[in-house]
């Protein structure tokens, strides 16, 4: 009987070690694991981390470091045209190349860690820094909100890293919020030059513009005063620039006649990161410097100037404007408004010769751009694209430029006489005059700016 007790005993202990045994592998095969993959065909699996904790640290600047580099990132967008790989804006040091690799959170499962592919632009000026996109592909069913890049495959030290949201998530082909979008070049230093930009934001106004994106590092007293009326007006969206605080910025163009880490400021990242940011906000986007200016030749605003091309270019994805230079050295010709406030800076009206365009100059354009068919672009051209590029005829549309005589042998008699922006003065004088009354910037008539 005893015998029978003890048998009876030890085949419950036997149950409950195998029940045991049975919960804990059901466990352990039902917690996600960390999966990467290194440059071999081998997957390699860690202890799963808590999810909650990706991201950690989310960017609150527009320019993050690279953590164990020299590298920057700036923002990260998915792109559905590249098999939905996150891609990565940033600029990278040529001088010091290394191993990146991507760092994604996923939604609801754990996060995924992976080699970066690295695309450096070819266009960098000779300059040490250069724009860069970093490609992440995610695996099935991962959805990744965050991404950021790091120097190893250490889960744990990815996972302390600066995480950048994922923008652009969902793809749009039409009913975009803005039509044309204007994306303006970096400010920076103590540029003031109110009288300009008051008439160009303005002036786009009046040509059907509803969205202009600028970046701003620094500017003047009274046209940070500007800034905040457009952006609380809600045409201007101001993103901050502060490379200064990681690089030392060039204010030219060649590295070997100015020093610097990387050229104009950070300008051919900018302009990459300004088609990414607009890809399914905006149908168009302009690419322009601050003091620049799209002026259609005979449509009163943009949007039939657009229509018109598209539909004699159906298969363009890039329209090259042709830039055009009003010397400011050359006599103005002023209209006669005796109510017209000045303000520090250019007045544009003033300026109605340009120089003519010889054969064998260099030719400088500045381009609008369906976003969705681009990939890369430099200063005067598209370099990636799924389109064609079109040169439009300076009849159509130009770009105005006030700047110092490329010539200093030009005489008046030699120009060519422009009035076009004259043709919107009714409109532009009243309204440049009510912005720069609402905010009480106003100067002697004669105040100029250096170019």
């Amino acid at each position: 009987m005893a015998d029978m007790h003890q048998t009876r005993s030890q085949k419950w202990k036997v149950v409950l070690i195998i029940l045991c045994l049975f919960v804990t592998v059901s466990v352990t095969l039902s917690a996600p694991l960390v999966t990467f993959r290194t440059n071999s065909t081998q997957a390699h699996s860690l202890p799963p981390p808590v999810l909650s904790t990706c991201p950690l640290h989310t960017a609150n600047e527009t320019i993050t470091p690279v953590k164990g580099s020299t590298h920057l990132m700036v923002s990260a967008y998915q792109d559905h045209r590249e098999r939905g790989a996150t891609r990565i804006i940033a600029m990278v040091n040529r001088d010091r190349p290394m191993s990146l690799y991507c760092v994604l959170c996923c939604s609801g499962h754990a996060p995924q860690v992976a080699p970066a592919a690295v695309v450096t632009h070819s266009v960098h000026y000779g300059y040490p820094y250069v724009a860069a996109d970093m490609l992440c592909l995610e695996e099935p069913g991962c959805n990744a909100t965050h991404a950021t890049l790091g120097t190893s495959l250490d889960i744990q030290d990815s996972l302390n890293q600066t995480f950048l949201s994922i923008q652009n998530r969902e793809r749009r082909e039409e009913d975009f919020p803005f039509y044309l979008t204007v994306c303006m070049s970096s400010m920076f230093g103590d540029y003031n030059n109110v009288q300009q930009f008051v008439q160009t934001m303005e002036f786009y106004k009046l040509l059907g513009v509803r969205r202009v994106v600028l970046y701003l590092t620094s500017c003047g007293p009274d046209l940070e005063k500007v800034l905040q009326y457009y952006a609380e007006e809600g045409t201007l969206e101001v993103i901050g620039w502060p490379i200064n605080h990681f690089l030392k910025p060039s204010t030219g163009w060649k590295a070997q006649e100015l020093e610097g880490d990387i050229h104009l400021n950070g300008q051919l990242t900018i302009m990459n990161e300004c088609i990414y940011r607009n890809m399914y906000r905006s149908r168009y986007v302009l690419l322009a410097d601050v003091d620049q200016l799209l002026v259609p030749a005979s449509h009163s605003s943009l949007l039939p100037l657009m229509e018109d091309l598209q539909g004699q270019h159906p298969d363009a994805a890039v329209f090259l404007m042709e830039t055009h230079l009003f010397p400011a050295t050359a006599g103005t010709a002023t209209q006669d408004h005796s109510a017209r406030r000045r303000a520090p800076g250019v007045d544009l009206l003033d300026y109605v010769y340009r120089e003519l365009v010889l054969e064998d100059a260099f030719r400088s354009y500045k381009m609008v751009v369906n976003p969705r068919l681009v990939l890369q672009t430099a200063m005067f051209e598209v370099t990636q694209s799924y389109g064609d590029s079109v040169r439009v005829p300076s009849d159509v549309c130009k770009i105005m430029q006030v700047k110092e005589a490329q010539r200093e042998s030009w005489t008046n008699e030699q120009l060519i006489l422009d009035r076009r922006l004259w043709e919107f003065g009714d409109y532009l004088v009243p309204s440049v005059d009510e912005v720069l009354q609402k905010l009480g910037i106003q100067t002697s008539p004669w105040e100029r700016v250096v170019l």
